[in-house]
């Protein structure tokens, strides 16, 4: 077996073990070298956002779903950093992305390596309309995490447009109409299909309401007709 082989069967133990939702190893070349840390190759991982914690999302946020925004960044922050330490065990390096070194615009709201870009070039799912990562299996009831590294790795196959084809959704529900109702493709600018500070100054204002740290809202993730196939459907609730 391949070294590449063995890195890849030894960090898809890694994660299964720890019960991830989904993951995904990317390419990163598409990616200028400034906006990538340095690094050639991402790791991408979710986990899905319990069932009944979106069913009671309708009009906002709800206290359950701040709690378990949180429960979830927490679990997936101290996974990456596990995932670091081993890749720097095994003689490469990695990066574990977090808020102490995660290059965020405030004026702009804009990342320097958003979460879902990673995820969309590892092949785990598209941009929705909503602007956020949707897969198969969950829908856009997930939350993410991202390790740069430069390990060599069998990449997956980037997706490169989105899925979401006639469905309106999202769009209909946003209670900030901050959703133009077009579909992605890579290299599209982000306010050809959603406004951030629309967005933002909405979920604010929800957050607000029921006094949460964070500023979330999750109306377009609770109501993605892949979300609640997953909530609907028979598998695990995680």
């Amino acid at each position: 077996m391949s070294d590449v082989a063995v890195f890849n069967s030894e960090l898809s133990t890694f994660l299964q073990e720890r019960a991830i939702g989904s993951f995904g190893f990317a390419d990163l070349s598409p990616i200028p070298d400034e906006d990538k840390y340095g690094f050639p190759r991402s790791i991408s991982f979710d986990f899905p956002i319990k069932k009944n914690i979106l069913r009671q999302i309708t009009h906002g946020p709800t206290p359950e779903y701040y709690e378990e925004y949180k429960r979830l960044n927490s679990l997936l922050a101290k996974i990456a950093k596990e995932l670091e330490s081993y890749i720097l065990s095994i003689g490469y390096s990695a990066l574990a992305i977090d808020d102490d070194n995660r290059k965020y615009d405030t004026k702009s709201l804009t990342a320097l390596l958003p979460h879902k870009t990673s995820a969309t070039l590892s092949g785990l799912g598209w941009i929705g309309k909503c602007n956020l990562l949707i897969t198969e299996e969950f829908g856009s009831g997930i939350r993410l995490g991202t390790v740069l590294t430069n390990i060599p790795l069998k990449t997956g196959n980037p997706i490169l447009e989105s899925k979401c084809g006639e469905c309106k959704a999202c769009f209909a529900l946003c209670p900030a109409k901050a959703i133009t109702g077009r579909n992605w493709k890579r290299g599209m600018k982000r306010d050809e299909i959603y406004e951030a500070h629309a967005c933002k100054a909405m979920a604010t204002r929800l957050s607000d309401a029921i006094r949460a740290g964070h500023t979330i809202c999750g109306i377009c993730i609770a109501n993605c007709p892949r979300t609640l196939r997953y909530v609907n459907g028979k598998g695990a609730d995680y």
